[in-house]
């Protein structure tokens, strides 16, 4: 029991270290806006196959909160913590549900109101001047169309997310586990 305990507080430890340096290198690559949460959150894909949704939900909080105070890119933090973090550890509960209609209906729902709570918070709760400015140009058709194409790379992402977890089951769990 001590040496699975030992070896949950030290995955975690390592996979928490790892998603704030992901995040980290979104600030330094500002392309990276929407690419490093959706890596950084593959980083809790092991811990929810290892140790169920509960410890992973416990890392996602505790990495969220550092998040946000060592972070200094808000935007990228709040798409961590509103779309691709807590979906990762709530994806294997969706993918139980047998209709696969109602799968992606609930998915699209999942980050749909993930991006409008982001982006309500940084616009209008915290307003980020860059971002206001963005915004204020845009016009209601191209953020129509930027959301459509986030959603379609949100199901990619999640096909993505099951084709990691595979990696990590078959290449890199017996190498950290030995089995």
């Amino acid at each position: 029991m001590r040496k699975n305990n030992t070896m949950k507080i030290a995955l975690c430890g390592i996979m928490g270290a790892l998603i704030i340096t992901i995040l980290f290198l979104g600030f330094l690559f500002p392309f990276a806006t929407y690419a490093c949460p959706a890596i950084a959150a593959c980083c809790l894909l092991p811990i929810v196959h290892e140790y169920g949704q509960k410890t992973a939900f416990t890392l996602y909080l505790a990495v969220s909160f550092l998040a946000v105070m060592l972070v200094p890119e808000q935007e990228m933090v709040f798409m961590f913590i509103f779309v691709f973090g807590f979906y990762t550890v709530i994806k294997f509960t969706v993918d139980k549900i047998k209709s696969k209609t109602l799968r992606i209906i609930l998915k699209l729902i999942y980050v749909n109101t993930g991006i409008i709570i982001s982006y309500g918070i940084l616009l209008f709760v915290f307003p980020v001047a860059m971002l206001v400015e963005e915004f204020s140009v845009y016009g209601i058709g191209f953020i129509v169309i930027l959301m459509v194409m986030f959603n379609a790379l949100f199901i990619l992402y999640d096909k993505a997310a099951a084709t990691m977890l595979i990696v990590y089951i078959y290449r890199l769990r017996p190498k950290i586990f030995g089995k």
